[in-house]
């Protein structure tokens, strides 16, 4: 079922798929993964950067995690656990750590703002990469105009909304499986 939003991406002429490793490959990903987690450090010293909860869940790790699985098309806590049995990366990411279904959910709900910037970077970049080319894209030109008939031009999805709808995604996920 295709939503409305997906149509206007169609429509439009852009596509982000559910799974961001499509298009870089899930070592690509992990690093701009990890270079978004540097940015949003750099710009928030000073103040609290992150987290609640107890220091033995590793906040760092978590962001990770979660930005990864939701880049990649896994929402559901339950899913994420299995993957940790299933997938490479996603065991990489762990790095041998026991991560149950409330620790992830814990997190989310106490750093869904963190995650949301953290993956809306990630987005973004993934987004810069696979469509502009180094010398051909409105985005880079910092505060050029957009052209719609500049060539090769595809209008830019609204990173943080689509950000937001991952995050939804994994909170409607896990409340389904709660349900059952």
């Amino acid at each position: 079922m295709t939503t409305i939003a997906q149509a206007i991406q169609i429509r439009d002429g852009f596509i982000l798929p559910e799974d961001l490793s499509v298009y870089m490959g899930k070592k690509t990903l992990v690093k701009l993964i990890l270079e978004a987690i540097e940015d949003l450090n750099a710009r928030t010293s000073g103040r609290d950067s992150f987290t609640r909860g107890t220091p033995e869940r590793q906040p760092a790790l978590m962001l990770t995690l979660l930005t990864y699985c939701y880049a990649t098309g896994v929402y559901a806590s339950a899913d994420i656990e299995l993957n940790v049995e299933y997938d490479p990366m996603t065991r990489y990411l762990c790095a041998k750590s026991y991560l149950g279904l409330p620790a992830l959910r814990e997190f989310r709900r106490y750093n869904r703002d963190r995650i949301k910037e953290c993956l809306a970077i990630v987005l973004r970049r993934v987004w810069e990469l696979r469509f502009c080319d180094q010398n051909d894209c409105p985005l880079a030109a910092a505060g050029g105009p957009v052209i719609p008939g500049w060539p090769g031009w595809r209008p830019a999805p609204d990173f943080v909304v689509e950000a937001e709808q991952r995050i939804f995604r994994a909170v409607q996920a896990d409340s389904m499986a709660l349900d059952w």
